[in-house]
């Protein structure tokens, strides 16, 4: 019989803590020590728990309570639906200002084997309404955000870790650093979870990479898709954090019945959460907790066995970097914080109000929370969004106070201090008409010197499949040679891909050298063994790599979160049906069921309907009722018709349900070159072994290109390591008909042509002496060492 109550003493302690910071405190210690204590912590021992909850609204409040959820027996997270009996307890809660607070004794938390107590809190006024408030401070949300949270005991969990050794590792690099930070890796892996592997979950993912460093010890063979997760030290994991929820369909959970008396018992109905999301439709509410859809058992430990298992992995250690999105929130925020969280409307829904000292603390404590499940870095996501009205000038004003204070923040991990690895994603003065002219990507790199940047080369807009980019691109890669030393490099990404697949292919001039379908051309520009060989075996900066681009899989941005622009984004994916389907894939009985029953029978159908949903979108200004009545009178009439606004969104969920199968990783290996992955993992392990290229050119380096060009953009340079002598020297045909190459005659500052040995060189192509002139074909390169 579990016995549930408040301990009075131990609240009016907590509470006169709380109130005595905030009447004595200054504003931004005050907001610092309550953000400290905001949610649920579990005590030492697990006797108790102490909450904290803000929500101006506390300061109207005639009484406010604590709901606890008990479960009543053990349930599998992993079944779709499923009824479980819960005792529902109700405690009183302390009020003081805009908080309210309790401890409370003898409630079962969660850990890694069982789920615990759930929780939320409800505001009673004197009219008697009623308001819930939720915990944005959560450890633990296994049923999203409109449902309670889990009270877990996490420090417990992570009492238990198996990756102790690592962090050992990680205090002595800090300390040989002198700045007390973990390091940069030398090179990175992008992870969407969701789409990873077949099951899409963080303990998948884990379990993949177990087999991974298992075949490594026993000798064995890596598979292509294997090969694409290994050779990196570090991998980046996109955003974790719980996202947007479609209204209706996302209802995880849904009482039967209502109690009305402390312990009476209570019907929940339960439901798997099955959002996708690409990661970053978020409302930082619950952003402490983990995406309940990418959990196989509901559990937040699987976060910690991934990372476990990459900090052990055979050979190198490989450090996890997280994705972080705090610099907007979509408009489900207004939803699930008070108003005052946010400072008014943009382009992603809302802004944050970083002026607002608890709101600042808040998102500070979030990412420390998070970090402290041990990642060796952070990348910041849209850095340039995170801005404030300043009423003396009339704009918006970059607060660049608030990511020093991001990169300040220290982790506490097995017992060592650090702070992590700092990425920034900043495009300022994007979105500024001039933006691809005028963005430096140096801004933070400048002001804080530590952190690294995305370079330009991996920002949004990057083409590589349109005739002439490299040439078009040079000075930016001419940018590389002096700055890329804290850049992010590399050309894949969930960014660049997706911008490539919404390109009308018919506005651009596509290079079809690159293959004889659009296809064919948009999986060999984004998996390209020449720009492999120069941005993993030859330029500076930390390159980085994106498992859908390795796979040879397409990749969109897909969610089915939401009703008001769900059309909206699927229309304009409309050019990714000429740009990554071809008929073979429509035609297979594995992909695009829930188009096809709807009436898409063939690819072409699908297209067309496709880019006339996309024109009218544009030419209707997304008028939903418009759209349909247009649709409904074309001539000749889709294969799908009597569309209306209802029948629209049912579209939307279709493709968005039919993509994301489609963008798995694992339902493509069958396609996988294992030439080119092979390839681009000796490129990634040459990378490895000469850290030393991560650093900017020096007075030795040099890269240009042939000129004239002649229909032909041949790459070429030479590198020396200041501390060992070892001498490169790169060829490469980026783009345009074959051509023969004679090394010796490019102008290489290298007098002595004895001694050179092939490092690298691109799958068909022969092997060669550094004097022999050498075919290039389109995507072709080598790599010669000295040393």
């Amino acid at each position: 019989m579990i016995s549930i109550s408040t301990d009075s003493k131990e609240t009016k302690t907590f509470a006169k803590q709380i109130s005595s910071k905030l009447t004595y405190g200054s504003k931004k210690a005050a907001a610092e020590f309550v953000a400290e204590q905001m949610g649920a912590h579990v005590d030492k021992g697990g006797d108790s728990a102490r909450f904290l909850f803000w929500h101006p609204d506390f300061k109207k409040a005639d009484r406010a309570v604590l709901n606890i959820y008990v479960p009543t027996e053990s349930f599998y997270f992993d079944k779709p639906e499923q009824h479980i009996d819960m005792t529902w307890h109700s405690v009183p809660l302390t009020m003081t200002d805009e908080f309210a607070c309790a401890v409370v004794r003898g409630i079962p938390a969660g850990n890694r084997d069982v789920f615990g107590s759930f929780y939320d809190a409800t505001i009673h006024f004197k009219d008697g309404s009623e308001a819930t408030v939720r915990d944005p401070m959560a450890w633990s949300m296994p049923f999203g955000i409109y449902a309670p949270a889990e009270l877990y005991d996490v420090e417990k969990v992570r009492s238990e870790r198996q990756d102790t050794a690592h962090f050992k590792r990680i205090e002595k690099e800090a300390a040989e650093r002198k700045d007390g930070r973990v390091g940069p890796p030398v090179n990175l892996l992008e992870v969407h979870t969701a789409s990873a592997t077949d099951d899409g979950t963080l303990q998948s993912l884990a379990a993949r990479y177990r087999r991974i460093g298992a075949a490594i010890r026993n000798g064995s063979a890596l598979t292509a898709d294997q090969q694409n997760l290994a050779g990196f030290d570090a991998v980046e994991l996109m955003p974790l954090e719980p996202v947007i929820q479609h209204p209706e369909r996302h209802r995880f959970w849904s009482p039967v019945n209502t109690p009305e008396h402390d312990g009476d018992e209570m019907t929940v109905k339960l439901k798997k959460p099955n959002v996708i999301n690409w990661g970053y439709d978020i409302v930082l509410f619950g952003s402490v907790a983990l995406n309940p859809s990418i959990l196989s058992t509901g559990r937040p430990h699987e976060l910690l066995e991934l990372i476990e298992t990459l900090h052990n992995f055979p050979g190198k250690p490989i450090k996890v970097i997280l994705d972080v999105v705090y610099g907007h929130s979509d408009n489900q925020g207004l939803n699930v914080l008070p108003e005052s969280f946010f400072a008014g409307p943009n382009m992603y829904g809302q802004n944050i109000d970083f002026q607002n000292p608890l709101v600042r603390a808040m998102v500070l404590e979030m990412q420390r929370r998070k970090i402290d499940w041990g990642f060796d870095g952070v990348r910041v996501d849209g850095a340039q969004d995170f801005k404030y009205y300043d009423e003396q000038s009339g704009q918006m004003i970059h607060d660049d106070r608030f990511l020093e204070q991001m990169s300040d923040v220290e982790q506490h991990v097995a017992g060592v201090s650090y702070k992590p690895w700092m990425i920034f994603e900043d495009g300022r003065p994007w979105p500024r008409d001039d933006w691809e002219l005028a963005s430096t990507y140096r801004e933070i790199t400048e002001m804080q010197k530590h952190p690294f940047q995305w370079a330009s080369m991996i920002f949004a807009y990057n083409t590589p499949y349109n005739y002439t980019y490299w040439v078009s691109k040079w000075w930016r890669l001419r940018e590389l040679f002096r700055f890329g030393n804290k850049w992010i490099t590399g050309y894949a990404n969930h960014d660049t891909m997706r911008r490539g697949t919404q390109t009308d292919p018919s506005s651009i001039n596509v290079n079809f050298q690159l293959g004889n379908s659009l296809k064919m051309v948009m999986d060999n520009a984004y998996n390209n063994p020449a720009t492999t060989l120069v941005m993993s075996g030859f330029l500076p900066g930390v390159p980085m790599d994106f498992v859908q681009a390795l796979g040879n899989t397409p990749w969109s941005f897909i969610r089915n979160t939401d009703t008001t622009y769900a059309v909206k984004v699927a229309a304009e994916e409309a050019h990714f049906t000429e740009w990554q389907i071809t008929e073979v894939e429509f035609r297979n009985p594995r992909f695009f069921n829930k188009l096809k029953d709807m009436g898409f029978k063939s690819l072409g159908a699908l297209r067309r309907f496709s880019k006339a949903l996309l024109n009218l979108v544009k030419a209707t200004d997304y008028r939903t009722d418009v759209i349909a009545s247009s649709l409904n009178q074309f001539d000749p009439p889709f294969d799908v018709m009597g569309w209306d606004a209802d029948k629209l969104n049912q579209f939307a969920l279709a493709w968005t349900e039919d993509l994301h199968l489609y963008t798995n990783a694992d339902n493509h290996r069958d396609q996988m070159d294992p030439d080119k992955a092979a390839f681009n993992l000796s490129a990634r392990r040459f990378r490895l072994n000469n850290p030393w290229l991560r650093e900017a050119f020096t007075a030795d380096d040099m890269m240009d290109y042939q000129r004239p060009v002649d229909g032909t953009v041949i790459f070429y340079g030479y590198r020396k390591d200041p501390a060992t002598g070892k001498e490169l020297i790169l060829a490469a045909n980026m783009e345009g008909q074959a051509r023969l190459v004679d090394i010796p005659s490019l102008g290489l500052p290298v007098m002595d042509w004895n001694g050179w040995e092939i490092a690298l060189k691109t799958p068909t192509l022969k092997s060669k002496k550094i004097t022999d002139p050498i075919k290039l074909s389109i995507t072709q390169g080598i790599l010669f060492q000295r040393g």
